[in-house]
């Protein structure tokens, strides 16, 4: 198992993967995600909301920016 800072964007894009996110009772969000063998990828508890906010954002401008290659806007 990987921690986030160790997760490439070669390991992203190679896999199917779930993502799991839940607040957590403590501080910020806990975030998990699973391979396409239902394996732990990685697990990373007390993230940041701003840190959460700025990987949204970063997800929004990456889908935005490939439906647009792909023509779809």
């Amino acid at each position: 198992m990987k921690t986030i800072n160790e997760v490439s964007l070669y390991d992203l894009m190679a896999e199917d993967i779930d993502v799991y996110i839940n607040r957590n009772d403590e501080f910020g969000f806990d975030m998990f995600a699973l391979d396409e063998n239902g394996d732990t990828m990685f697990l990373e508890k007390g993230i940041h909301p701003y840190a959460m906010d700025s990987f949204a954002t970063f997800c929004e401008k990456y889908l935005t920016a490939y439906e647009k290659a792909k023509g779809l806007r």
